[in-house]
């Protein structure tokens, strides 16, 4: 891994920051922080610099969305992350990416991008590249921890993953294009779950009957509504006995769920961009003001089936007080399996069923994920 380097888009952002870190702290690689703005480029990387040893960080200018930027930012580089809120330029990042002969990974969560994505596919292919796409937490590991409780059961029939992402909005650095790639994701929002052998949206009726998950570390329990994610989809045919799976994510606070939501959902309806300019202005405001404590990010899955020829239950928890690490530590785990060649495989993939999910979940732990698992037991689960 020495001898390869990464260039980071959004090196400096919340999540470039996290992923850089990690990288250096568990890889030898040498990374390339990039950005429009230069200058903070240049100051991440030389308190990157300055913490770890060997000088091997550097920063640069590079614009996401210009195909000659990108194309001079990647000489030199064997794989890029498009961290930054790229995900409306993503063909410029990746038709770059081809061009250079770079692999690639991102964590944006967007139906227009993954479908460019699958549009370039054979081309990937062809040329022997890996481009990994929907890392991160979620999308990157509802799937992959089903896939996980798969080989703990003999037959696995219930796979569930639930979501509580609480965070204090007022200490972060929120960017504008941070925001609408949030709208965005409400925009591509769809409440599909598997059950009974096919995808299935959840009614106007249901929505008023949310499933309700228990979650432990303090956030109870709590009403989830299911949220398509497409890393999903293939498990049902890799899960042979699967009947019921989703993956349920929680809301944020009673104002932006039950108020700003309706409101803005219906105002991008009738004025699309001008609605979702407001309602991100709007929705900032109501997770700084109305978020309140316990603070973390969790995801769990809840699996049923049979083990060792009789009814039993397991649970799988992931934590980490910082969503943006949340979001960084399976990226890092990730880039890990394709540095070393287990999960570079030529073509487009999801990280959910490119991984090992059991070497991902131990190199999560190493990066200071809390990752705790519970059983397959008999039924019930004791809630923690």
């Amino acid at each position: 891994m020495a001898d390869q380097t990464i260039i980071i888009l959004g090196g400096y952002g919340n999540t470039g920051r996290a992923l850089a870190r990690l990288m250096l702290e568990h890889s030898q690689v040498r990374l390339i922080l990039a950005g429009r703005n230069e200058a903070r480029a240049l100051a991440e990387a030389a308190a990157l610099n300055e913490r770890f040893a060997g000088r091997r960080v550097r920063g640069i200018a590079a614009d996401a969305g210009d195909r000659q930027s990108l194309l001079r930012a990647f000489e030199g580089a064997n794989l890029v992350v498009a961290a930054s809120s790229t995900s409306a330029v993503v063909t410029t990042t990746a038709e770059a990416a081809l061009e250079a002969g770079l692999d690639y990974l991102d964590p944006q969560f967007s139906r227009a991008k993954v479908a460019e994505l699958q549009k370039m596919a054979a081309r990937i292919q062809a040329a022997g590249h890996c481009f990994i796409t929907d890392a991160g937490f979620h999308p990157g590991l509802p799937a992959a921890l089903v896939r996980y409780a798969a080989t703990h059961f003999d037959r696995l029939q219930i796979a569930n993953v639930g979501s509580v992402i609480q965070i204090d909005w007022r200490t972060l650095d929120v960017s504008p294009s941070s925001i609408d790639e949030l709208v965005t994701e409400f925009r591509d929002y769809q409440s599909l779950h598997y059950k009974d052998g096919r995808w299935r949206p959840m009614g106007w009726i249901e929505s008023f009957r949310p499933v309700w998950m228990t979650f432990g570390r303090g956030f109870g329990r709590r009403y989830t509504m299911p949220m398509f994610l497409e890393e999903l989809r293939p498990l049902p045919e890799i899960v042979p006995g699967l009947t019921e799976t989703g993956f349920f994510v929680g809301g944020f606070n009673w104002f932006v769920d039950w108020v700003l939501m309706p409101l803005g959902m219906a105002w991008m309806a009738i004025a699309p961009k001008a609605g979702a300019r407001a309602f991100g202005r709007l929705l900032l405001w109501g997770l700084c003001t109305f978020s309140a404590p316990p603070y973390g990010t969790l995801l769990m899955l809840e699996a049923h089936g049979t083990a060792a020829g009789a009814l039993a239950s397991m649970r799988v928890t992931v934590f980490h007080p910082d969503g943006y690490l949340l979001t960084a530590a399976p990226m890092a785990a990730c880039l890990l399996q394709m540095l070393d060649g287990s999960a570079r495989q030529p073509g487009l993939h999801f990280q959910a069923l490119a991984v090992d999910p059991q070497r991902m979940l131990d190199d999560l732990q190493r990066m200071g994920v809390s990752v705790e698992v519970l059983g397959p037991v008999p039924p019930p689960l004791p809630v923690p």
